[in-house]
């Protein structure tokens, strides 16, 4: 009887999870079937199959009407370089404040805590003054310090594995002769490889949709990212909905093919570093 009543259960949650999965399904549905219609079909019915009228033309205007290869540049540029100096600040400084346990260390770990509870909308008008006086407007290496500058997430993240990493490695690697630089390169960090991929993978999520800070930091065409690309095509008056909507798809393809290919290490991260800290 009780293994009835589990059963049941088991049944229901399931199909209250297709149910909801369903929901959240039908968006991307509808983003994807209009792609391959007419602007015609796509307003008569929206959710039907292009079964009869399939064309690829709404993908060539697109392609025609936003500058993809030189966005795709910016946005693969400020993404890998952004992460590369996030993680490589983030593990080093979480790896001295876990190590060195002293008052220095104690007041920059409550430092970096603070800075990561302020919310980012309630610095950008210093932020704007700040990039404005440097000169790092509308620029790709103004975006890349921007989001470099935000690796407060990896440092926390990496803190909390590092205490499940044993010393005796590290003393044995300095008893040997090993400097502390190539210690912690070649001793520490390939240990460390669980949470950053996971950190790789979140940041890389992150900077490739986000909008906001492209959007207030980056005015000239030749800078855009993708995701600016899709929002130039909302005009004051008018908007071709059929050709954003391949836009749209185009700008989500990249980031979906790297979520897919990366999702496994994803829960292996995280159950990791559970475990570890």
């Amino acid at each position: 009887m009780v293994n009835k009543k589990k059963t049941w259960k088991n049944y229901l949650g399931e199909g209250l999870m297709l149910c909801l999965c369903a929901v959240f399904f039908v968006p991307f549905y509808y983003l994807l079937v209009n792609t391959f219609k007419p602007a015609r079909d796509a307003t008569v019915s929206p959710l039907s199959l292009p079964i009869k009228n399939f064309t690829l033309d709404l993908y060539k205007e697109a392609l025609s009407t936003i500058n993809f290869w030189s966005s795709l540049r910016n946005s693969l540029l400020i993404t890998a370089v952004s992460v590369v100096i996030i993680i490589v600040i983030g593990s080093m400084a979480a790896y001295a404040i876990t190590r060195r346990k002293n008052k220095l260390t104690k007041f920059l770990f409550f430092y970096f805590l603070i800075g990561f509870m302020v919310p980012v909308q309630t610095t950008l008008i210093p932020l704007f003054n700040l990039m404005s006086s440097f000169r790092l407007q509308n620029s790709v290496l103004g975006m890349i310090v921007l989001y470099s500058s935000w690796c407060n997430f990896a440092l926390f993240m990496y803190q909390g594995f590092l205490g499940g990493v044993p010393k005796d490695l590290e003393e044995a690697a300095l008893i040997d002769g090993a400097g502390l630089w190539k210690m912690y390169w070649k001793i520490v960090f390939p240990l460390l490889k669980p949470v950053t991929t996971t950190i790789a993978i979140f940041d890389v999520m992150w900077i490739w949709n986000d909008f906001m800070m492209p959007y207030l930091f980056i005015s000239s065409s030749e800078k855009f990212t993708l995701i600016m690309e899709v929002y130039k095509g909302v005009g004051q008056f008018s908007n071709n909905w059929t050709v954003m909507l391949c836009t749209m798809v185009i700008v989500l393809i990249p980031i979906t093919v790297f979520y897919i290919l990366m999702q496994k290490h994803i829960i292996a991260g995280i159950t990791s570093g559970a475990v570890k800290g």
